[in-house]
């Protein structure tokens, strides 16, 4: 009975005394060391089988993505960790009920997941099988890609804003160089106009056809600068019934014949400080979409009105404070616009128009400057039911200040020198012309280089330089400044066909001028030259 239970206790082994069989205690000597170290490396595998699955068990418990086990043959899930409850938002009790592909597709790869509450996400999901009692076992690692899938099309959209951007400052640059050489056209054909004038008479009406033929070509070419975005911005005050009679002549080119244009103007409509230009581009843009929105055609209304807002609102396109407003209006019978597309309306690159017919970009440059002008604008729209644009710019008190005239013929010249830098050789023969018959003596240059050369050679006095801004070799400013150095009592005078960077206005001519405006700055400029001498 001892030895019974002396096995039951973890003895290996016993024998009964007396003890004769001294070979037999050998062998169960050596039986019993044996089986004890068997036993101590069992104990030790299981040791370290237990530290090993509580490791890959906290592994995958505290892995961030969601790893769900699943059998292959049922697909039943078998087990899943604490980020696979947190992304899918089912309980692991719940997850278990489930069969793996109610998830979302078990494909290594990128697909569309779907948590509990149907809601639906983007995964990145990988996964490995292994084998345990006979059943095939697949491990699945499903990773949120929400993020990543946003960025890339952030990214994607930024490359798409970049390559617009460039394409715009192309056309704008290509705009800006058109407007350019016609408006040494127009120089040249406005001074002839005059020149006829002086020999058939102010009111031949074939004079007076060329004449307002090259103001309607300059009117034109203001309007490829407007949209070019290339002509600065300069506040005033204006009459906004002026500048919706300007853009409707336009528009009726613009819109075509299927769009039928009317207006309604208010009379003795305030007036607001703003820059017309940019008021025309505002017109110009809104009525240019709701044609878009008219395919089948329809009518376009601008209109205009004063109203007092008493108390402050909230407008599509901002907050309208209490004040007095002039109100520019552009109504369409179009298409409409849902309210999804209100809602985004007004952000940069946001269009509804086919891939290359839309830059997304009209309205936001509406908006820009509806803004920069102290306004605010707001949309009413339905779907089938048109839409009414209305832009509230604050009403000033002061009047326009009226265009200075020139009263009287400018002064002839006394004798002075003037120095005429122009690579058009045709403006530049017409300046002779004109400076030399009221009374100038000219030198002519036909670019910067020829004329720096030319300035550094003469002997006498050079009274004036009257450069154009762009040439060849040496643009007008850099000429300026390289003779002002060697003749800093000689006046400058610029003329420009087009430049983004000018100097100030007080010493800058606009292609096309006429003679009087150009002697009128000459005289101006010389007089005072003698005043500081």
């Amino acid at each position: 009975d001892t030895a019974i239970e002396a096995v039951q206790i973890g003895a290996f082994d016993y024998l009964t005394k007396p003890i004769d069989d001294y070979a037999a205690l050998a062998l169960k000597v050596h039986n019993a060391m044996e089986k004890s170290r068997l036993r101590r490396s069992q104990r030790e595998l299981l040791e370290r089988l237990t530290e090993s699955e509580a490791r890959y068990r906290h592994l995958v418990a505290s892995a961030p993505d969601a790893v769900v086990v699943y059998d292959v043959q049922s697909g039943l899930v078998q087990d899943a960790n604490g980020a696979a409850v947190q992304l899918y938002e089912y309980t692991l009790e719940e997850l278990t009920r489930l069969r793996a592909s109610q998830l979302g597709p078990t494909e290594t790869g990128r697909h569309e997941h779907r948590r509990k509450d149907g809601r639906a996400f983007t995964a990145d999901v990988s996964a490995t099988e292994f084998t345990l009692k006979g059943r095939r076992l697949r491990v699945q690692s499903a990773r949120d890609a929400t993020a990543a899938v946003q960025a890339e099309r952030e990214r994607r959209s930024l490359e798409e804003r970049l390559r617009i951007s460039q394409k715009m400052e192309a056309v704008g640059r290509l705009a800006g160089g058109v407007a350019h050489d016609f408006n040494n056209l127009l120089t040249i054909m406005s001074a002839h106009a005059e020149f006829l004038s002086q020999d058939l008479g102010a009111e031949n009406p074939e004079v007076q056809g060329i004449a307002r033929a090259a103001e309607r070509g300059a009117a034109l070419t203001k309007q490829l600068l407007l949209f070019s975005r290339h002509k600065p911005v300069a506040h005033e005050q204006i009459d906004l019934n002026g500048a919706v009679g300007e853009v409707m002549r336009l528009l009726a080119r613009v819109l075509g014949e299927s769009v039928r244009l009317e207006s309604e103007r208010a009379p003795e409509l305030w007036w607001v400080c703003a820059d017309a230009d940019q008021i025309a581009q505002v017109l110009i843009n809104l009525a240019v979409n709701a044609r878009d929105a008219m395919p089948r055609g329809g009518t376009v209304k601008l209109g205009t009105a004063n109203e007092l807002v008493r108390e402050p609102r909230t407008l599509r396109g901002g907050e309208l404070p209490r004040g007095r407003y002039a109100v520019l209006s552009v109504t369409d019978t179009g298409e409409g616009m849902s309210e999804e597309v209100l809602a985004r309306l007004f952000e940069p690159f946001f269009t509804t128009k086919e891939y290359g017919k839309g830059t997304g970009l009209g309205l936001a440059t509406v908006y820009g400057i509806v803004r920069a002008s102290g306004g605010a604008i707001d949309v009413e729209s339905r779907p089938g039911a048109g839409s009414t644009f209305r832009i509230y710019l604050p009403a000033s008190d002061e009047a326009p200040s009226p265009k200075r005239r020139t009263l009287r013929p400018p002064e002839s010249g006394r004798g002075e020198t003037i120095l005429v830098v122009e690579d058009e050789d045709r403006v530049r023969m017409l300046l002779r012309r004109i400076l030399v018959d009221h009374g100038y003596n000219v030198l002519e240059a036909r670019d910067g280089a020829d004329g720096l050369k030319r300035a550094l050679e003469h002997g006498g006095e050079i009274h004036l330089l009257l450069t154009d801004m762009v040439m060849p070799e040496m643009t007008g400013a850099e000429l300026a400044q390289r003779v002002s150095q060697h003749r800093p009592a000689t006046q400058i005078l610029f003329m420009t066909g087009y430049t983004e960077h000018g100097p100030t206005a007080e010493a800058l001519l606009h292609k096309p001028f006429s003679s009087a405006t150009l002697l009128g700055e000459v005289r101006r400029l010389l007089d005072r030259g003698s005043l500081k001498t």
